[in-house]
């Protein structure tokens, strides 16, 4: 499937971006639009999505402008617009999971597996480990857990980045082919104390979420 025109100067803009300095004004549509031989309002859906993402920011009187660098990240690993769509949740022994989580191998875990689309496709795919005792202390409610991935605050975060090819089980979901490679983020989440919590798994689809995060 070939990506949209808007994605391609989205990315364009990404690397026009990266070499200006912070809080300076981009060029105006008029002139990206001749630049990347678009119409406008392929341009502004692009620009759009930027100022969404937080790349960049609009002043109404002056123009739109490069955010602060230490702010910009390039496809943002979890944007804040995608939808989430729980698939399943189960419950049973991961003992490959176990040990990560410092718990007894014969402890039962929850996997809660969850979808996130973007423009009508999927963009990434979340697996969620936690113990079953953690949750039914602490959390008590998917939405909970959700909750508290996502905000980060509580957590020291580490990630491993994996190629890997895509899971034959989320294939169709991503509507790519069962050779496709794609990127798996693994996840653990620790307290502020060490203790890990959550473990997650991450897979990006690559015709629609791309891994690039500038510092």
């Amino acid at each position: 499937m070939a990506k949209p025109v808007y994605q391609q100067v989205k990315t364009e803009l990404l690397d026009l971006i990266s070499q200006q300095e912070s809080n300076t004004a981009i060029p105006s549509e008029r002139a990206l639009s001749q630049k990347f031989n678009v119409s406008r309002m392929t341009l502004r859906k692009a620009i759009n999505e930027l100022v969404d993402e937080g790349v960049l920011y609009r002043d109404t009187t002056r123009g739109t402008f490069v955010s602060e660098k230490g702010l910009i990240k390039k496809n943002s690993l979890r944007p804040s617009h995608y939808s989430r769509h729980l698939l399943y949740m189960t419950r049973r022994v991961f003992k490959d999971i176990a040990p990560i989580l410092e718990i007894p191998v014969y402890e039962d875990l929850l996997r809660i597996v969850s979808k996130h689309n973007k423009d009508e496709r999927v963009a990434y795919i979340d697996e969620i480990y936690v113990s079953k005792r953690r949750y039914m202390d602490d959390y008590q409610d998917i939405d909970h857990v959700f909750e508290a991935i996502e905000s980060k605050d509580e957590f020291h975060i580490h990630q491993t980045f994996y190629p890997i090819l895509v899971p034959v089980q989320f294939a169709n979901l991503m509507e790519i082919a069962l050779d496709r490679p794609i990127i798996m983020v693994e996840s653990l989440y620790r307290t502020k104390k060490g203790e890990p919590i959550f473990l997650t798994k991450t897979f990006y689809n690559p015709e629609v979420e791309t891994i690039e995060i500038s510092n």
